[in-house]
């Protein structure tokens, strides 16, 4: 059974790999695609290309291998697969500093295979690259946890700028790296540890200044840099950022949301009941072993250490990102994930058949579901559909949308189209298009709609479409409705 474990994890990875660069997303799906895709061309945060900050560690990814593969959000996918085989070694790695050499090959092909985490990697988007420094970032302090030389915190550090220059909104792992200065107290008498600690925090902050003074330098100096940041800032966080601050939806809808749907249903299980079961039963086991007690060394510095930085980014994905996108607790279900493996392979005597058959029919699980919708993300989604459906009409046409617009200026239509969100620039501006059908999509509408307009009299639904709720959390159902006076 042990070597069956083994055949399916090995098998499982290679696969995995293989079918993330078959199915690399081409064509970008949604606005923050674009705006990733275009950078490659020209890197322009004012146009943003991509927006706010930036991410200049993962455009410059995207721009190496663009050398390669033309079409950029293809090569931006392919990015994230590279990044991504090569956390094999640090999840590896750690792992073997605290399971056997198979436990150790389980917990790669786990983490591998985990369906969401695949979603993300063959999209144009930054948080798969980001998880994946991530892996190496945390298996760095693991390392500079145990050991007293200063080469692995200054490497922390870097790994941490890079993390940041890909994914700002990962700064609250910072408290690993905080947390691994504080202990090193002990080491040193408290003038020394005070010029250590001044030393590591002015290296650490100098790593950081190296992507940060190149996207000043590129947008004009640090005054515009900073004009753009907070001009950035207050759109994202007041107007369509969708967090705490504007969101509408209570503080127990919002944890609801963020546990059940986004890190459960989402994040862990790929939106498969089936797999939920399995992780369900796999958590029994874990949760028995911790009840016992067995050989478990949450209590070590780099155990609270990676206890804190979940927590942190929990709390951060709660109140401070967008609810309505999973994508942005990626790191919260491939920690626990790796945390679970461990519970459960800590123990000796894991290697129980049963529990073996369990590990067995999660790789699997997650390989054949991540496989289905893999190869799921290259039908077209519910946006290309309605792009689709207007270039076929012979007719002059304009579509009112929200967000949709930035897909259409990436693919060129031929047809009109306009981001809009007053009822009164509407009616103000449609008169220009007296000769055309007039089209607006159902987020259009619904925002009329809060602002007391009367369009409801005026419209007539056409058409829906649809597309995978997991590539698409907000843009998987657009309704199309035709405006007739």
């Amino acid at each position: 059974m042990i070597r069956a474990l083994w055949t399916v994890s090995v098998s499982s990875i290679f696969l995995i790999i293989w079918w993330r660069l078959v199915y690399a997303i081409d064509v970008p799906r949604s606005w923050d695609q674009v705006d990733f895709s275009l950078a490659l061309n020209r890197f322009d945060l004012f146009a943003m290309q991509p927006h706010f900050p930036g991410y200049p560690y993962f455009i410059l990814g995207g721009m190496f291998i663009n050398k390669w593969i033309v079409n950029p959000a293809q090569a931006l996918s392919i990015w994230n697969s590279i990044l991504l085989l090569t956390t094999i070694y640090p999840v590896y790695a750690l792992s073997r500093s605290y399971l056997s050499k198979t436990s150790s090959v389980v917990a790669v092909a786990i983490i591998q295979s985990m369906v969401f985490l695949n979603v993300m990697t063959i999209q144009p988007m930054s948080e798969a690259s980001a998880v994946a420094i991530l892996w190496w970032y945390i298996w760095v302090l693991n390392i500079a946890f145990q050991r007293t030389s200063t080469g692995f915190v200054v490497l922390s550090s870097l790994l941490f700028s890079f993390l940041l220059g890909i994914r700002l909104s990962y700064l609250p792992f910072g408290i690993g790296l905080l947390f691994l200065l504080l202990s090193r107290r002990k080491q040193y008498k408290m003038r020394e540890y005070l010029s250590f600690l001044v030393i590591q925090i002015g290296i650490a902050l100098l790593f950081q200044l190296i992507w940060v003074a190149g996207l000043a330098v590129s947008e004009g100096g640090v005054a515009a840099f900073v004009q753009l940041a907070l001009g950035f800032s207050t759109g994202h966080f007041q107007d369509w950022g969708g967090t705490a601050v504007s969101a509408s939806s209570t503080l127990y809808e919002r944890v609801l949301d963020l546990f059940i749907h986004n890190i459960m249903w989402t994040g862990s299980s790929g939106q498969s009941i089936l797999l939920i079961v399995l992780l369900g039963l796999l958590t029994l086991v874990g949760a028995n072993n911790l009840s016992n007690k067995t050989n478990i060394s949450y209590r070590s510095p780099f155990g609270w250490a990676y206890v804190l930085m979940f927590i942190s980014y929990l709390l951060w994905a709660l109140f401070a990102q967008n609810i309505d996108k999973p994508r942005h607790i990626l790191p919260l279900p491939t920690m626990m994930m790796f945390s679970l493996v461990y519970l459960v392979c800590i123990n000796h005597n894991f290697l129980r058949n049963s529990v073996i058959i369990l590990l067995i029919g999660i790789v699997l699980t997650q390989t054949v579901l991540s496989y289905n919708v893999m190869k799921e993300g290259t039908k077209p989604a519910a946006v290309h559909q309605l792009i689709d459906f207007l270039e076929d009409i012979e007719e002059p046409v304009i579509v009112y949308t929200w967000e949709e617009t930035r897909v259409m200026e990436y693919v060129d239509t031929d047809f009109e189209h306009e981001q809009i969100y007053t009822y009164s620039t509407f009616q103000s501006d449609k008169s220009y298009y007296e000769n055309h059908r007039i089209f607006l999509t159902g987020e259009v509408v619904d925002g009329f709609k809060e602002q007391g307009s009367p369009i409801v009299n005026a419209i007539k639904k056409v058409k829906d479409f649809h597309s995978s709720s997991i590539y698409d959390p907000v843009y998987d159902d657009i309704v199309l409705y035709e405006y007739r006076e």
